[in-house]
C-alpha cells in the first residue's frame, strides 16, 4: 500500500509538471493519496495508546 501511494504521489507531480492542463486529475490523485496515507496510519495505530515512534 505503501508502494502505491508512493506511486500516486509520483504521477501527480508528473502531471504538474510536464501536462498543467490536467491539474485537476493531480489534484485528485494528491487527495487520494492522502486519504490513504490516513487511512493506513489509523489502521497501524488502532489498537495502540501511542503512535509507533521510537522513543
Amino acid at each position: 500500500m505503501e508502494f502505491l501511494n508512493l506511486v500516486l504521489i509520483f504521477i501527480t507531480a508528473y502531471l504538474v509538471f510536464r501536462k498543467p492542463e490536467k491539474e485537476r486529475l493531480a489534484f485528485r490523485f494528491l487527495i487520494v493519496s492522502v486519504l490513504l496515507m490516513v487511512v493506513l496510519f489509523s489502521m497501524a495505530t488502532r489498537t495502540a495508546l501511542l503512535p509507533g515512534l521510537n522513543y
